[in-house]
């Protein structure tokens, strides 16, 4: 593939870097990325804000790349100047971040003469994603008319892909490759217009955004699970057209933050590994590590298959629970989210997202009736009551809330029930249920009142599992360990493994019985132990970054109350921040 063998390491150029470049500039930062990072690509952006670098300045940074055996493409950022607006238009138009008004004939003419001239120069260009709209000026509103804003969006949007950039950039250059980059806020791309369901088939290929940052004190909601889930959402939604993952290091504190956000894009399969951007990362203590890592991943990603995890049903423009699955995904469930109704997987988890299907509650119960195994958030039945729910559940949601401070869970190898109490109060929606037509697998309890966690219906030929959220999904991690276990055996239960641990520890899985273990930072407080459940019989397990083998500290037998085969445990250590590859050995 180049200098690595599973994915290709690329810098993005800025037109603020291209337009100062000099030769000797180029050669002195060249030296620094070189000795670290070695990329294989760089993207050279000639427009964004209004300023558009000279065809001389272009072809100069893209001659130095290509001398020095660096693979050349075009990078394009969508937004306008707020130095030089266009006069008599700019001051009456308020939108964030200085996007485009593409209602504006003007504004479009802009934005197709700088793709134009971009297209003139490259055979490949990526746009960046500030390519979306918020605007809501006078000409918007009365374009709108009586659609929803997303829905104005969504149609224009598309118009503008296919008119304004795709069709005159392949006008000008007919071999040149468009390729959209999707922005990581997945749960607000109909809102400002990013129409992936459409878009995917209007340019050549997509791009995921991966920037997860500090999760503290970031601008937006993004869970670090985030540059993992969605590049394999954007696979799924174009099999073999995610490019790769994006990334940068703003607000990326302590180091392992940014770290993170490539390490999780290397597990998720992407094909090209994207620092954002020259300027930013030169001279920074973050890329010697960067690269440092990357090798390692390199090395170690070539022993493993393809992801696996628990289908998550997410169509495309579907908003509700927001990245649910993500934080469940931070605490080891390997997830495999998709646009598409998975109907042959074994075992399907459904949020209020999944509801942007009109169809999706009539899937599901043909799905479970069919034999199937759904596993459903509270989110998802209080939004389907009414609708046809109650035929496959006796729960009811009458507004009410509880507070757990202790917990009944099972025990991992029996039948034999256990309580436990809590670090902290968390608050819960009480599901309410009729007894012995649903069933609680696992409760909560305050004083003399329990409320369910999960609750189990029959339905047909297959089952429906209700996973009761708690009102604040970052509370999930401050569960006990022994309950967060019983939610990973749930939600494991098609997986060839899942760990018995406590939070912040990451898993994901790849189909030739190889999978990798990670705690994560800052958010862990030191080495802790962690139980691998192994499915089946295992002879042992392989760290393939040093050979080591560990061995089994018990066998669990099969269990005929939770229909699980037997169980090979292994124990591990896990310590924050470092990534385990490890590979099972099974018996003969």
């Amino acid at each position: 593939m180049g200098n690595y063998k599973n994915f290709k390491a690329v810098i993005y150029c800025p037109v603020a870097m291209v337009m100062q470049a000099t030769p000797e500039s180029l050669e002195r930062e060249f030296e620094f990325y070189k000795r670290y990072i070695n990329p294989d690509k760089v993207y050279i952006e000639p427009y964004r804000s209004g300023e558009l670098a000279s065809r001389e300045q272009v072809l100069l940074v893209k001659d130095f790349f290509e001398r020095h055996g660096v693979e050349t493409s075009g990078g394009f950022t969508t937004t306008s100047s707020w130095k030089n607006p266009m006069p008599g238009k700019e001051y009456k138009k308020q939108r964030i971040f200085d996007t485009y008004c593409y209602t504006d004939k003007d504004f479009r003419a802009e934005v197709q003469k700088a793709i134009e001239f971009t297209a003139s120069i490259f055979d490949e260009i990526i746009l960046d994603d500030y390519y979306f709209t918020n605007c809501t000026c006078e000409d918007c509103i009365k374009a709108k008319g009586d659609r929803s804003w997303a829905e104005y969006r969504l149609a224009l949007m598309k118009d503008v892909s296919e008119n304004v950039i795709c069709k005159p950039a392949k006008k000008v250059n007919p071999k040149c490759k468009m390729v959209i980059k999707f922005p990581n806020w997945m749960e607000s791309f109909a809102s400002a217009g990013y129409n992936p369901g459409e878009e995917k088939d209007i340019f050549d290929g997509v791009y995921t955004g991966t920037e997860t940052r500090n999760m503290m004190d970031q601008d937006q909601n993004l869970p670090r699970y985030l540059s993992y889930s969605l590049p394999r959402w954007m696979e799924n939604l174009a099999p073999g057209r995610n490019g790769g993952g994006w990334f940068d290091a703003y607000q990326c504190y302590p180091m392992e933050a940014y770290l993170e956000q490539a390490y999780l894009t290397v597990l998720s399969k992407c094909r090209e590994v994207m620092i954002f951007c020259w300027p930013l990362c030169y001279n920074h203590y973050f890329i010697p590590t960067l690269g440092f890592q990357l090798g390692q991943l390199d090395s170690l990603m070539s022993e493993t298959g393809n992801c696996m995890g628990l289908a998550e049903y997410h169509p495309v423009n579907a908003e509700g629970e927001d990245h649910l699955a993500d934080y469940l995904g931070l605490l080891g469930i390997p997830f495999e989210p998709t646009p598409y109704f998975p109907e042959n997987a074994k075992t399907i988890f459904f949020t209020a997202a999944s509801l942007a299907d009109k169809d999706c509650l009539a899937k599901l119960a043909a799905y479970v009736r069919k034999g199937g195994h759904a596993i459903v958030s509270s989110g998802f039945v209080q939004q389907t009551l009414g609708q046809g729910i109650e035929q496959m559940t006796s729960i009811r949601w009458r507004g009410r809330k509880l507070t757990a401070s202790h917990y009944q869970y099972h025990s991992p190898d029996s039948w034999e029930e256990y309580k436990i109490q809590g670090t902290k109060p968390v608050l819960f929606p009480l599901m309410e249920h009729r007894n012995n037509t649903s069933w609680m697998i696992l409760k909560g309890q305050t004083d003399e009142k329990n409320l369910p966690i999960l609750i189990r219906d029959t339905y047909g030929l297959g089952q429906m599992m209700t996973f009761v959220v708690p009102d604040n999904f970052s509370d999930l991690k401050d569960l006990p360990k022994e309950v967060l276990t019983e939610i990973r055996r749930e939600f494991c239960r098609d997986m060839p493994l899942h760990l018995n641990c406590g939070k912040n520890i990451g898993l994901f899985v790849y189909d030739n019985n190889t999978f990798v273990t990670y705690a994560y930072d800052y958010l862990n407080e030191g080495p802790e132990p962690c139980f691998i459940y192994v499915k089946g019989k295992a002879e042992y397990l392989t760290d393939l970054a040093n050979g080591r083998k560990v061995f089994p500290c018990q066998t669990v037998p099969e269990n005929k109350w939770f229909h699980k085969e037997q169980e090979t445990v292994f124990k591990i250590e896990t310590h924050p921040d470092i990534f385990n590859f490890w590979k099972i050995q099974r018996q003969n």
